[in-house]
């Protein structure tokens, strides 16, 4: 049950608010039908926050279980990374005001984009410390049922 829903839940809305931050929408028909940019830039900058604390959620719920203490540190400067790239997000909007109104809103694509390719990074890092960690796939020896069923039968056969 920790797993489910302290890991794999975190996993789950990961990779839903990814999808969301790209395209604006979770849903292909979201594309087609809805057509109001300043709507897609303010849900893709929400998910990009969502996106950040889902990160830090898995990193808090699993950095107590990694086997290496060099991974340990590492998700502790990737807390401290997200962090920053958080208080930053201001800097995403670019706003066209007619008066105290936003007749339009867009987002600093370039930036945008950076903060997306190091959070792809980030998650693919942790995600390989959790496999390896097995919180993820557990590792175990490969068997060969037929083999182990042989031995068993000589094991009885020859019994002296």
């Amino acid at each position: 049950p920790y797993t489910r829903e302290k890991i794999l839940k975190w996993l789950v809305l990961i990779d839903h608010y990814q999808t969301i931050a790209t395209f604006g929408y979770a849903n292909i028909e979201s594309d087609v039908f809805i057509r109001d940019k300043n709507l897609q830039n303010i849900s893709r900058l929400y998910a990009l926050r969502r996106l950040i604390h889902a990160i830090d959620s898995l990193i808090r719920n699993t950095k107590f279980a990694l086997r290496k203490s060099t991974d340990k540190e590492t998700f502790s400067g990737y807390q401290k990374r997200l962090l920053k790239i958080d208080k930053n997000l201001g800097k995403l909007r670019i706003e066209k005001k007619r008066g105290n109104r936003v007749v339009e809103l867009n987002i600093n694509e370039k930036l945008f984009d950076l903060i997306m390719n190091e959070l792809n990074e980030m998650m693919d890092d942790v995600n390989d410390k959790l496999n390896f960690s097995d919180m993820i796939f557990i590792h175990t020896e490969e068997y060969d049922p037929k083999k182990i069923k042989q031995s068993l039968k000589e094991k009885y056969i020859n019994r002296a």
